[in-house]
């Protein structure tokens, strides 16, 4: 009995002189939030699925598609609207607007604010879901209250976004120049995977 308690005492004592980490709040310095999304998109005559590591803060934005090797297949750079698509085994790059991109992979027309606020708060944009037709699903974090599924569908086309990540990290969002060492192309010879 002695043993079995003196024991207890030595795990109790260990857990308890177990040197925590404060946390800073606010972080000190810059800092951008990440989000780790798992889609899935199915059209009817087209299935995609993957994976998107997603970082931004309030200026811009970068998106970094994986493949099924999980690979960095694609990266965008959004800053503001405007968005640079880069293809990294073509070393091709495509400029243009982010809403144009969207609607050119799922069929979905909607700025990068409204994306945002959507995989971040839950706020459907209203307006612009009821133009193109849309069902909008949501399941949220029951502790958070932050979407965990975020679910879009029109007619036989169904897109699913899990998130799976979602915090804030330390830092700020760097662009390359990938326009100097890569040329520019249209969009479709960008986004093909020949």
């Amino acid at each position: 009995m002695l043993k079995k308690l003196s024991v207890l005492i030595g795990i109790a004592c260990c857990i308890c002189c177990h040197p925590h980490r404060p946390g800073l709040q606010p972080d000190a310095g810059p800092s951008f939030r990440s989000l780790g999304i798992k889609f899935s998109f199915n059209d009817g005559s087209a299935r995609q699925n993957g994976r998107i590591h997603w970082r931004f803060d309030d200026h811009c934005a970068k998106f970094i598609f994986f493949t099924a090797l999980n690979q960095v297949g694609l990266e965008l750079d959004a800053d503001g609207e405007s968005a640079l698509l880069i293809n990294f085994t073509k070393k091709a790059f495509w400029r243009g607007d982010f809403m144009v991109l969207l609607d050119r992979l799922w069929g979905i027309e909607l700025e990068l604010a409204q994306l945002k606020q959507l995989l971040l708060e839950g706020l459907v944009p209203q307006a612009a879901i009821d133009r193109q037709g849309l069902i909008v699903s949501l399941k949220k974090n029951t502790r958070t209250g932050a979407p965990e599924v975020v679910r879009l569908q029109r007619g036989s086309s169904d897109l699913t976004l899990r998130i799976y990540k979602n915090e804030r990290r330390p830092g700020k969002l760097v662009f390359i120049d990938y326009e100097e060492r890569y040329r520019a192309a249209d969009l479709e010879s960008v986004l093909d995977d020949d």
